[in-house]
C-alpha cells in the first residue's frame, strides 16, 4: 500500500497555485527586467489591473483554474477523467474572469471540444505551451498511489492534453510532468518508480520544463524550488505552478512556508478540495472500501 499522504495532495494543489500566483505579475519579463524591478523577491507582487473585487496580490490565473477543473471532475467521477465533464467546466472559465488569462489557442480548443465529446481532434497539432504541461500535475498525483503503470499515466496525460492541444511533443510535455510529479510524491515516501524515458528535446519550452522539475529536485526547501524558477521570468506562472505542483508532492503542505499560504487567495478552497482528491485516488487505487451502499443491487432501501 502506498504511503502518499493527504498533506502531498494539499502540498501539490497549494503548491501549484503558489507557483502560479508568485509568477503571474513578472509573467513575460525576462530575468534581468524582473531583479531590475523587483530584485531578488520571495513573496507576492502587486498585479496591475487585477480586476474589480480582486485581490491585488496572492491571486491564481487559469492555470491553476484548469488544474483544479480536472481536480472537480475527477472527484466526482470516481477518479478517472471525463473530458465532456472538464469540457463543461473549463466552459465556465471562458464565462468568467479566467479568459484574459487563457491563450488564443486554450481558447479555440476548448470551443473546439466542445461537440466533440470534450476532445480536438486527435490529428489537431498545437505549439506546446507550459500552461498545458501543468496539467500533468494532477494527473501524476493520480498516479502517486497505487501500482506504477507508466502506460496509463501517458494515457492520461494525452486526454488531459487534448482537452485544448493536440500533438506529440505537447503530450509529452504534459507525461513528463506527471511522471516528475507522481515520483516526488512517491519518492518522498521512500518508494522508488522507474522513471519515463523521454526522447532528447532541444525545444526552448522543453528545456525549461526540465529545468523547473530539476529545481525540484536539487532543492532542500518549498521555495528553494519554485522561486529561483519564477525569477527567471518568461512563462513564470505556469512554470512556477509546475514547479510548485511538484515541489509540494515532495514536501507536502507542511513544507511550504506559512506565509505563502496564508497570503494565496484561493487558500480556503484549495485545502477543501484536497482531502476529497485524496480520497478519490485512494479508492481509485482499491485501497479504500466504499461501505456505501448499491441502491441499484438493493432497491428495496430506495
Amino acid at each position: 500500500m502506498s504511503r502518499v499522504t493527504e498533506d502531498q495532495f494539499l502540498g501539490a494543489l497549494l503548491g501549484t497555485a503558489i507557483g502560479d500566483a508568485l509568477g503571474l505579475p513578472v509573467e513575460g519579463l525576462s530575468a534581468s527586467e524582473i531583479l531590475d524591478k523587483y530584485g531578488a523577491f520571495d513573496g507576492y507582487l502587486e498585479i496591475d489591473d487585477a480586476g474589480d473585487g480582486q485581490p491585488i496580490s496572492g491571486i491564481i490565473s487559469d492555470k491553476t483554474e484548469v488544474a483544479l477543473c480536472i481536480v472537480e471532475s475527477l472527484t466526482t467521477n470516481d477518479g478517472f477523467l471525463d473530458p465532456e465533464n472538464i469540457n463543461a467546466r473549463l466552459g465556465f472559465l471562458l464565462r468568467g474572469t479566467s479568459r484574459r488569462w487563457l491563450s488564443d489557442e486554450a481558447v479555440r480548443g476548448i470551443e473546439l471540444a466542445a461537440d466533440r465529446g470534450g476532445l480536438i481532434p486527435a490529428d489537431l497539432v498545437s505549439a506546446p505551451e507550459a500552461a498545458v504541461a501543468l496539467r500533468g500535475v494532477p494527473v501524476g498525483m493520480l498516479h502517486a498511489i497505487g501500482g506504477w503503470d507508466e502506460e496509463s499515466l501517458r494515457k492520461d496525460a494525452a486526454t488531459v492534453t487534448r482537452l485544448t492541444h493536440g500533438g506529440e511533443e505537447s503530450i509529452d510535455l504534459t507525461a513528463r510532468v506527471a511522471s516528475a510529479t507522481a515520483i516526488a510524491a512517491r519518492s518522498a515516501q521512500g518508494e522508488e518508480p522507474s522513471s519515463i524515458r523521454f526522447p532528447d528535446n532541444d525545444d526552448p519550452l522543453a528545456k525549461r520544463v526540465e529545468r523547473a522539475i530539476e529545481s525540484v529536485g536539487a532543492a532542500e526547501t518549498f521555495e528553494g524550488a519554485v522561486l529561483p524558477v519564477v525569477r527567471e521570468g518568461g512563462e513564470s506562472s505556469a512554470l512556477g505552478a509546475i514547479a510548485g505542483g511538484i515541489a509540494g508532492a515532495r514536501f507536502g503542505a507542511s513544507g511550504i512556508p506559512q506565509y505563502l499560504i496564508d497570503e494565496l487567495d484561493a487558500r480556503i478552497y484549495l485545502s477543501m478540495a484536497a482531502p476529497w482528491f485524496f480520497r478519490t485516488v485512494l479508492r481509485r487505487a482499491g485501497t479504500v472500501i466504499d461501505l456505501r451502499l448499491d441502491t441499484n443491487e438493493f432497491p428495496e432501501i430506495r
